[in-house]
């Protein structure tokens, strides 16, 4: 079933900004002891709701909720929806601080400055400056400072307690059911959902999720920078669809804990078999160090990246490690023939030494009339020519490989009006 993934963003920011019409039923308030113009506090009162529900709903999108994730396409979709999300909340709640001090300009421009800490004398405003400063840090070192990925996933369970911190400041000082009850009861069930997803993320994941063991059976170094990680299981085995991937944490001395996505790219009876790329330092690490016997915990599988939910003439391109979901469609086909598909298969690589399963493919284009192979080799014809593809534009496109080519592609894609709907990608670079 073909999902639009269109519509579910729509269905997602919709919500967020629901609080927007829905404040303008607030019955009026008078200014106070803020001194600041009725409407101009209204404003600023829309844009820190409008920050707060966008980053209730963040959350939501950050759960890693199977059932949501196929409403996305993927789960890659859902937190590029989440990543977007949040940064427009950080910028809305950023502005919201400023805003109420302007009331302060041009008389006390020192206290413009100094409103933005913790520094009232109300516990209810100071926990709100609490809240945005921890959020500003968070956010600096997601968006600007490259913390190793293990303590970059520790520091951000913070953002959960910011949040906490910020739904007692709001419901204390912005909003109450007199004022207007349908924006309260709105309030009430995003606070819901975003404290829910929190929760189920940080304490419940675990015990909804537990995962299954796997033990490594071989490792092979295939070049200079990617491993072929062969896993058998300790107990039950993986069911799942070919071109998913899971979420895998490597447990031997020596290494974190630290869990990270990879398409599966085989599945020969009970043994999975995977592409690791050494990228950065726990890559490098498992690329140095993992032997055969180490232990393996498999979280998943997820990933909407389905072949065969497409019309009948396709188009698919990889560029390197991203084979690995084309490279488990080709082992399905060998098991599961289709008469009527026609695939091109686009493997583009620096040079032709960096290509993996080529022989397989190869091989595979010889005994299967519907596919035919490209290797375009970077260092002798350049960067795939999409243009040139003949009859692209009524073809479903398939594409998996590093966050820069997929950007590049899609562009292209646009300029040539190839409908969206056509266009299938998978990115594990989730910002």
């Amino acid at each position: 079933m073909k999902i639009n993934i269109k519509a579910t963003n729509y269905f997602f920011w919709g919500l967020a900004l629901l609080v927007i019409p829905l404040s303008f039923f607030s019955a009026p308030e008078a200014s106070g002891h803020h001194k600041m113009p009725p409407l101009l506090k209204h404003v600023n009162e829309i844009v820190a709701l409008t920050g707060y529900s966008m980053l209730a709903l963040s959350f939501v999108l950050s759960a890693r909720i199977k059932w949501l994730e196929r409403q996305f396409d993927g789960l890659d979709k859902m937190y590029q929806t989440h990543h977007k999300m949040a940064v427009v909340a950080f910028i809305f709640m950023l502005a919201h601080p400023f805003l109420l001090a302007l009331r302060w300009i041009p008389d006390n421009a020192a206290r413009f400055f100094l409103s933005v800490f913790p520094l009232h004398h109300r516990d209810e405003v100071n926990l709100g400056s609490y809240a945005l400063w921890g959020i500003i840090v968070l956010m600096v070192f997601t968006l600007l400072i490259k913390l190793p990925y293990r303590i970059w996933k520790i520091s951000h369970k913070f953002m959960g307690v910011f949040f906490i911190m910020i739904v007692i400041h709001t419901f204390h000082l912005t909003v109450s059911f007199d004022r207007n009850p349908l924006l309260w009861i709105y309030l009430v069930l995003i606070s819901g959902f975003g404290i829910a997803a929190f929760i189920y993320q940080t304490l419940l994941f675990g015990l909804f999720n537990r995962g299954l063991m796997y033990v490594v059976k071989a490792v092979e170094k295939t070049n200079g920078k990617v491993l072929s990680v062969k896993l058998i299981p300790q107990g039950r085995e993986l069911n799942f669809i070919p071109g998913q991937f899971c979420f895998f944490s490597f447990r031997y001395p020596g290494l974190s804990r630290e869990s990270h996505p990879y398409t599966l790219c085989s599945g020969e009876g009970s043994t999975v078999q995977i592409l690791v790329k050494s990228l950065g330092d726990y890559t490098s690490r498992l690329y140095d160090t993992l032997k055969p016997g180490a232990k393996v915990k498999i979280n998943g599988p997820y990933g909407c990246f389905h072949f065969r939910e497409g019309i009948n003439d396709q188009v698919w391109i990889a560029g390197g490690v991203g084979i690995a979901p084309f490279v488990s469609w080709m082992n399905d086909l060998q098991l599961k023939p289709s008469d009527k598909l026609r695939v091109e298969l686009y493997y583009c690589v620096n040079q032709e030494g960096e290509a993996m399963y080529l022989d397989e493919f190869r091989s595979f284009e010889q005994s299967f009339p519907g596919f035919k192979l490209h290797l375009i080799c970077a260092d002798k014809e350049g960067f795939l020519k999409v243009r040139g593809i003949v009859g692209i534009q009524e073809k479903e496109i398939f594409l998996c490989g590093p966050k820069a080519m997929s950007k590049s592609l899609n562009g292209i894609f646009q300029e040539m009006h190839i409908p969206s709907q056509s266009i299938h990608y998978e990115n594990f670079d989730f910002s």
